[in-house]
């Protein structure tokens, strides 16, 4: 990845201390055998790394990095739940997947209607599953795996810029709950399975997805943007 220009030293400290910290956070997930993407090839873990480090490099480098590294969030947080839903259970061995149990709107029940569902949303996924649906799950948990790690980054950069990780996990968990009751409640109608939410709590629910989506802006373009950072594309 290249090098960040013209920045002045108290800001290439910070992006220093920043990349050092995601650096290590995503040796942790490396880990063979213990790390959510510790099954990768080296060269996707790279992949991974360097989109990140991108990230880290456009969020510095934009007029408001706060906004910009909150509107990643946001984005990646909605596709870590979109799969995240079904993954979602009391016993989980992720925190934030039995945390979000507690929220209103998801179940920790969806993975038992995965029949039903994935004719419907993952029928590409079935037609070359065997028994157990298993190339079906294998999407889910990559496709979670994956946006958790990217989340994960930003949560470590949002704590930079804040200066206060407290309130940097309160977000992310305030966007938990919302992401994933929207995409279990959306799963749900889309697959005619019994609905959580009526019809108010529904409405309500769509307006603050719809503001946070309207937020973050276009995902392919902002992911078109970090690919070409990180030579990636």
């Amino acid at each position: 990845m290249r090098i960040i220009k013209d920045l002045n030293p108290t800001r290439f400290s910070l992006f220093d201390a920043m990349r050092a910290e995601i650096t290590d956070y995503l040796q942790q997930h490396f880990a063979p055998g213990i790390g959510l993407l510790g099954n990768l090839d080296r060269w996707t873990q790279q992949r991974i790394a360097d989109e990140n480090l991108a990230k880290l490099e456009l969020i510095l480098e934009s007029d408001g990095p706060a906004e910009a590294c909150y509107r990643d969030l946001i984005r990646e947080i909605d596709a870590e739940a979109e799969t995240g839903i079904y993954l979602a259970r009391a016993d989980a061995e992720s925190a934030h997947l039995r945390t979000v149990v507690d929220e209103p709107g998801v179940s920790g029940e969806l993975y038992r209607a995965m029949p039903e569902v994935a004719p419907v949303l993952f029928a590409d996924e079935v037609a070359h599953s065997a028994e157990g649906l298993d190339l079906v799950w294998v999407t889910v948990r990559a496709c979670h795996d994956r946006a958790h790690v990217d989340a994960g980054v930003s949560g470590i950069i949002m704590s930079f810029l804040v200066d206060d990780r407290d309130s940097v996990l309160d977000m992310t968990h305030a966007m938990r709950a919302l992401q994933y009751s929207f995409h279990e409640d959306v799963v749900r109608r889309r697959c005619h399975l019994p609905v959580l939410l009526g019809d108010r709590e529904n409405r309500d629910l769509l307006i603050m997805v719809s503001e946070l989506a309207e937020r973050a802006g276009c995902y392919e373009k902002r992911s078109a943007e970090i690919r070409k950072t990180a030579n990636t594309t």
